[in-house]
């Protein structure tokens, strides 16, 4: 890229004969215009083999979305980055470079600065800072720090390469999170292996190859600034990197040092209270006043007390020496398992500790980017709107107005007009004291010819890890869903069928190993709109019975299928004891996670377990009657037709494969068709004739 640069004409590569000439501007001197910061996360650095850049859920970010953050106020944007995925026998994919190419000229473009990193992508850096014996997730491993220091140099080489040109609103970042993924060991930081001063020693090796590859290939690159982070970019060990400082050919003044904000127990914490401590919903004086101990406050982590300290040491550290810190990445979550009140509560208190961090960090020489993930479901960071498929709404719409005002209070920017707070409080009232709760959850399908999954997740802690006291799991639910829309026929551009089954799930072990059980795939167990059943399923049932039940991590319930709408109401999991009795194990006092295709709301249960007239009742779909007969290696369907005309019936498995389908002749009235199969387990029989459809669950034998 060629431009106008803020101090002057920025010629390309070619024309670049003396750095000590055309150098481009100290950290120290863009600093002040690089304003507030935004991540594009989970999207360029999700791994090649997990699907790249949508393979998280989120489009491929394009010029309404970029323009849009940039319209909110941010004039910085972290592009984290995936390379290895992309790169076969270490070199670059061309067209992966093209690509991240347009995401960098789209951010410049409009007049922001970009900061493309190497993210974790598979952990290949970001998991082996040490060199010989070390720990890996995978355990006691070996790893060459000259090799990955090497494979480092190499692709920062062929970055540089590709954006040789570009003035300095483009700044490179040599790593992410370096250590961040240490195994617990039992090790001197926190239990974490230690990150002490011979594994500095590696990373700034690391940091090293990056800066001396970015600085080889001249042009622009031979001033370009380069980000480098602290030991799993924690505010307590930038100590180690300021004492071991990464050498730079340029000289002083090219280089910014990195770190991340998350407070623990305020920003991330979601899996319950422990014993050493609480989660923080509330923060300083945007409290309920009733709940101190899940306020963030006095010196905890993440009070203004805190920051100010924390900050006020990176300055003296870094930016009194000529070296400006981006804080790559902060947030704290959306707890939207909380309700009413206290969901107003919490909000407030995100919104005001997001808008003192970013003040705080502008008065100490930092850039705060915050991190935004483009989901909107419980625990997401998310400030402007991607997943219109999923969320609806255009690209762009800020879904966290009164965050993002605060921190714009903080650059002297003007509030944006809009209330997000009630539109999600409305969405997750209160329940009246002495109402039993349920959870309403409604499934709506986005596409019309694949499957997709509805998540209901309940993640456990304490008491409720352990499991393995109970042989099975009973769920109360009622409710109806079709898989007849949000299309019914070729005819409307999609699929000729739709289905659906539901499956319980657990997660177990420190591997969190996957176990799961058909649930509503049983013909003796279908949805009643009317009232509420029980379901049990004994671990004997599930597909591969459960490990590790005394350190359970989740437990949930899946809606799988095609063209699916409709909604269920849970009065309660529990845990079923050998001699027959339950223990709840969630009875829904807050909402649990919902993903996929399913939203929901915490509803007021009166004594009989129906729900209150204060809540939306779910809507019934229209019956079809048909009387199915299954024999082995038969299904036979009797169902009344209104006039006479041609028929198909079709049986399918729950894959969505034909197992037999057939064309027949139907007559006004009564009819019979018969469908063969050597096929057993859970299928789905639907009948089409004329206007009328019928669709039934069969359990074929």
């Amino acid at each position: 890229m060629f431009g106008i640069g803020k101090f002057g004409l920025v010629f390309g590569a070619l024309s670049l004969a003396s750095t000590a000439a055309f150098a481009l501007p100290k950290a120290t001197e863009i600093y002040p215009d690089m304003g507030l910061g935004y991540n594009i996360g989970n999207t360029m650095e999700v791994p090649g083999n997990q699907g790249g850049p949508t393979g998280w859920g989120n489009p491929f970010p394009d010029a309404a979305y970029v323009k849009a953050i940039k319209d909110a106020g941010f004039n910085t944007v972290r592009i984290p980055c995936a390379w290895d995925s992309h790169a076969s026998n270490g070199t670059i994919n061309a067209g992966w470079l093209d690509s991240v190419k347009t995401v960098v000229d789209l951010v410049i473009n409009n007049g922001m600065y970009a900061i493309l990193n190497s993210h974790w992508d598979g952990g290949w850096l970001e998991d082996h800072v040490f060199d010989g014996e070390g720990y890996d997730k995978t355990g006691l491993v070996n790893s060459s720090a000259a090799t990955v220091a090497a494979k480092q140099e190499s692709y920062w080489k062929q970055i540089a390469t590709k954006f040789a040109a570009y003035d300095e609103h483009l700044i490179f970042a040599s790593a992410n999170e370096p250590g961040v993924n240490d195994p617990w060991n039992g090790g001197a930081d926190n239990g974490q292996w230690a990150f002490d001063e011979n594994r500095m020693k590696v990373l700034k090796q690391f940091h090293e190859a990056c800066i001396k590859a970015v600085r080889s290939t001249g042009g622009n690159n031979a001033t370009r600034i380069v980000v480098v982070q602290a030991p799993r970019t924690e505010i307590d060990k930038s100590p180690l990197l300021a004492s071991m400082y990464p050498e730079d050919p340029a000289g002083a003044g090219y280089t910014m040092a990195e770190i991340h904000f998350y407070p623990y127990q305020f920003s991330l914490m979601t899996s319950g209270d422990e014993s050493w401590g609480k989660m923080f919903y509330y923060w300083e004086d945007q409290t309920p006043g009733n709940d101190a101990a899940h306020t963030c406050s006095g010196s905890a982590l993440g009070s203004k007390k805190s920051i100010d300290e924390l900050f006020s040491g990176l300055k003296s550290r870094f930016y009194d020496n000529g070296i400006p810190v981006v804080i790559g990445e902060m947030g704290a979550v959306k707890r939207l398992s909380l309700t009413g009140d206290n969901l107003k509560a919490h909000l407030k208190a995100r919104a005001a500790w997001y808008g003192y961090t970013v003040a705080s960090a502008k008065k100490n020489g930092l850039v705060p980017c915050v991190w935004d993930t483009g989901d909107e479901g419980d625990g997401n960071f998310t400030i402007i709107r991607r997943q219109v498929n999923k969320f609806g709404g255009n690209v762009g719409d800020i879904t966290d107005v009164e965050t993002l005002n605060s921190m714009r209070e903080a650059y002297g920017q003007a509030a944006l007009p809009g209330n997000s707070i009630d539109s999600l409080v409305n969405q997750n009232p209160d329940i009246p004291e002495g109402e039993g709760k349920g959870i309403l959850v409604t499934y709506a399908t986005k596409t019309s010819d694949s499957s997709e999954v509805g998540t209901l997740r309940i993640n456990l802690s304490g008491t409720k890890k352990d499991l393995s006291q109970y042989v099975g799991i009973e769920v109360r639910l009622k409710g109806e869903v079709a898989s007849a829309g949000p299309c019914t026929g070729a005819g409307d551009g999609c699929g000729d069928f739709g289905w659906t089954s539901m499956d319980l799930f657990m997660m177990t072990g420190g591997s969190w190993a996957w176990f799961d059980a058909p649930v509503l795939q049983q013909a003796d167990q279908e949805l009643n709109a009317s009232k509420f059943q029980t379901i049990q399923v004994k671990w004997e049932d599930f597909r591969t019975e459960p490990a590790d039940l005394n350190s359970a991590n989740a437990i949930g319930l899946n809606l799988y299928g095609t063209q699916v709408t409709g909604t269920i109401t849970f009065d309660y999991i529990a845990g079923i004891k050998a001699d027959g009795s339950i223990e709840i194990i969630d009875d829904f006092d807050k909402k649990p996670g919902l993903e996929g295709t399913a939203t929901g709301k915490v509803v007021a249960l009166n004594g009989t377990g129906d729900i209150g007239s204060n809540a939306i009742r779910p809507v019934r779909a229209a019956s079809s009657k048909m009387l199915v007969s299954v024999r082995p290696g038969t299904v036979t369907a009797s169902f009344s037709a209104a006039t006479a005309g041609m028929a198909s019936a079709t049986l399918m498995n729950f894959m969505g494969q034909v197992i037999d389908q057939k064309t027949f002749s139907a007559s006004k009235g009564a009819n019979s068709v018969e469908l063969q199969s050597n096929y057993r387990g859970a299928a789905m029989l639907i009948v089409k004739q004329g206007s009328q459809r019928y669709a039934q669950k069969v359990l074929l034998k």
